[in-house]
């Protein structure tokens, strides 16, 4: 009876992804080479980890620059919904592009 083995698929979260994603297209040289190393996982982990810092830091000076806050949740939280909205989208804009350079 033979042997299988299962690879299990790792979740590098979001920004792990974006990364795979565009080695895979734009750098396959380098994620060939992540891969017979066996070091894939820990380099988009790494990233992962790196923007999700990164992203947070990000999302708390625009929430800052905007003024985005508890205050303005208690005077009108739907407008603080939405801005909140705006911020996440504009870190992930902010981001993405950063992961594809």
């Amino acid at each position: 009876m033979r042997e299988v083995k299962i690879l299990e698929e790792k979740f590098c979260g979001v920004w792990g992804h974006l990364r795979e994603v565009y080695i895979q297209t734009k750098k396959p040289e380098l994620y060939n080479l992540l891969v017979e190393k066996g070091e894939l996982e820990e380099y988009l982990t790494g990233y992962q980890i790196a923007y999700s810092n990164r992203a947070e830091k990000i999302a708390e000076k625009l929430a800052t620059e905007r003024g985005v806050n508890a205050e303005l949740y208690e005077k009108d939280s739907l407008e603080w919904i939405l801005a909140t909205e705006k911020i996440q989208e504009d870190v992930q804009s902010i981001l993405e592009k950063e992961i594809q350079e």
